[in-house]
């Protein structure tokens, strides 16, 4: 067994001394998996009992608390894997990769400048394309920018894959996640959902005929640690669903749409979905006439198709396509092309937003290209 990370014991002002020093290098999230996999064959739920250590990178409990893990978990095998991560980057920066005397140096943590999560502060501003959230029968575009006031967009759809002229709809950056969704007011248009940073509470905003969005209705809070999307009806009742991914445990819950604005009770459909790096509703991609689930594998960077089962479970995947690392965000329950066929709309990381026709049999067409400035930093 290797010799365990983190072993010396940090007092308050060993911690203080460090954190003032310049940092050193970060890593990125694929060399932190491998220091993982060294010091706890992966698991970031560890405990090394007889020896005290916690988590994936086996934190002792002095350290973890010296570079404040405690604001997320009371141990780093509470945290979520992201979470340990973070406090990994600080006792990087601090004491250098012989935090890890036999696994840091292995896989080169020092060599490894990549920041884990350049998208923190915000988190990346979406493209959801969920619905017809104007009431014309044509599914539009939401999308927020990438820019300090993240003001947030609807582009109406325009038949074709295209997109017509957009509707401002004013600052958003107090929200730390938005997607479009199915309705889920009962009000016949789509609906957008909204995590407030802050408070961590979910809204729920009516689209409207003139592209802006209606009075908002309060979910409550505790919605922080749950990565949000939008689906237009997962359990076959008429109504929008909402799907969220618990970050901590990586399960994957249905909360079905109640036509009020609010959600009833949620649904567990899924587990280990914390190595998708894209999950959204999408529309029947498959051609059976109910509503399916798209996501995009963090490792292979595989897109895969779940069929709705019609009473919010899934079926078994199948494969729609590779390469798909590329894109930032993934969604589509409507028909964007006018075939009479459900489509996918994604994003690729140079800025480009594209539109693929589903076939009806979880297969996608040649994609159409809207053209690039989609990151809208």
């Amino acid at each position: 067994m290797p010799k365990r990370a983190l072993g010396a014991v940090l007092t308050v002002a060993a911690f203080a001394a460090v954190v003032s020093a310049p940092a050193a290098d970060a890593a990125s999230v694929t060399t932190w998996d491998k220091v993982a996999q060294c010091e706890a064959t992966g698991n970031w739920q560890a405990i090394d009992a007889s020896n005290r250590y916690f988590g994936g990178l086996q934190f002792s409990q002095p350290t973890w608390r010296a570079y404040g893990g405690e604001a997320y978990a009371d141990r780093a095998d509470h945290a979520t894997k992201k979470q340990q991560i973070l406090i990994g980057e600080k006792v990087l920066a601090g004491q250098g990769q012989g935090a890890w005397p036999n696994c840091g140096w292995r896989y080169g943590l020092e060599a490894d400048h990549a920041d884990p999560y350049p998208e923190d502060a915000p988190l990346p501003a979406p493209v959801s394309a969920t619905g017809d959230l104007t009431g014309d029968g044509r599914p539009d575009l939401l999308a927020r920018a990438n820019t300090p006031d993240g003001t947030l967009w609807i582009y109406p759809g325009a038949g074709g894959g295209k997109f017509g002229s957009r509707v401002d709809n004013g600052n958003w950056a107090v929200m730390n996640q938005v997607t479009a969704l199915g309705d889920v007011t009962g009000d016949g248009r789509a609906d957008v959902a909204a995590v407030e940073r802050s408070t961590g509470k979910l809204w729920i905003y009516p689209g409207q005929a003139d592209g802006h969005l209606g009075a908002r209705v309060d979910n409550s809070g505790g919605w922080g640690a749950l990565r949000v999307s939008g689906s237009r009806d997962l359990d076959g009742d008429g109504r929008g669903d909402l799907l969220a991914t618990d970050t901590r445990s990586g399960d994957l819950y249905l909360y079905p749409g109640l036509g009020t604005g609010h959600f009833g009770t949620r649904l567990q459909i899924g587990t280990n979905w914390d190595a998708m790096s894209v999950a959204s509703g999408a529309g029947d991609l498959t051609g059976d006439g109910r509503d399916d689930v798209v996501a995009v594998e963090s490792g292979t960077g595989k897109l895969f198709v779940y069929p709705g089962l019609g009473d919010g479970r899934l079926g078994p995947r199948v494969q729609a396509g590779t390469g798909w690392q590329v894109m930032t965000s993934v969604s589509g329950a409507g028909d964007h092309t006018g075939d009479g066929k459900d489509d996918l709309v994604a994003r690729s990381d140079d800025g480009k937003l594209w539109v693929y026709p589903g076939q009806d049999d979880g297969r996608l067409g040649t994609r159409i290209d809207n053209g690039g400035g989609w990151n809208f930093s």
